[in-house]
């Protein structure tokens, strides 16, 4: 039941993405601790998800833009890491996750390509204003999406799987050292962000006491 739910779970991510909803569901802090919760380490999740967040951050799925899909991919190095230390582990969760997320977005272009066809054959009856059509075309497009989401989060929870089943992890030292590069390379990508979009004055001031509120709230805790 967990495996199921695992991969409903991940699935839904995908779909969010752009076919439904949009709602945030897709975004690696959700799908990080809503697969924590699911294996029973929502602390491992809440880690893993935070940490693709920031690499994240600075990706807008708009139009037909190239872009990773984090969904599977964070749900699937949630998997691979649960149980094990975070200092030691967390470094290979987010290499894991982001090499996940890249080839996840491989799936994209190919998936928009097949609905552009599906839209041409109904070009016709869509420029009539044909009900059924519009509908047809809708459910059709979106069951395109579903079977790539479920056939993407099915091979990246695999994959996690693996891992975990294995039981492999890097020397400790090593694993240490791969969790401070994954928190270095997060925040080079948060303030890469950051300072490519605030160009403008209100938005540098923004900026400023942004960076400001945060030093002084990890200061006091």
């Amino acid at each position: 039941m967990t495996t199921v739910a695992l991969w409903l779970w991940a699935t839904w991510a995908g779909l969010d993405l752009v076919s439904l909803l949009q709602a945030l569901f897709s975004r690696p802090l959700v799908v990080g601790v809503g697969t924590g919760l699911l294996l029973g380490d929502p602390e491992v999740g809440l880690r893993v998800g935070a940490v693709l967040e920031l690499f994240a951050l600075d990706v807008v799925p708009v139009g037909s833009s190239r872009y990773p899909d984090f969904g599977a991919a964070t749900a699937a190095a949630t998997v691979a890491v649960a149980g094990a230390s975070w200092d030691g582990a967390l470094g290979v969760a987010t290499g894991l996750g982001l090499a996940l997320a890249w080839l996840a977005g491989a799936t994209l272009p190919p998936t928009r390509r097949l609905n552009a066809r599906i839209v041409g054959a109904r070009a016709d009856r869509l420029s009539a204003g044909d009900p059924a059509a519009i509908v047809g075309v809708h459910l059709t497009c979106l069951a395109v999406d579903t079977i790539r989401s479920g056939g993407v989060a099915a091979a990246a929870l695999g994959a996690g799987a693996v891992i975990r089943m294995s039981g492999w992890s890097p020397d400790p030292a090593l694993g240490r050292a791969l969790t401070v590069v994954a928190l270095g390379g997060a925040g080079w990508a948060v303030m890469h962000g950051a300072l490519a979009s605030g160009r403008s004055g209100p938005r540098w001031r923004w900026l400023s006491a942004g960076v400001a509120g945060g030093v002084l709230a990890a200061a006091w805790l």
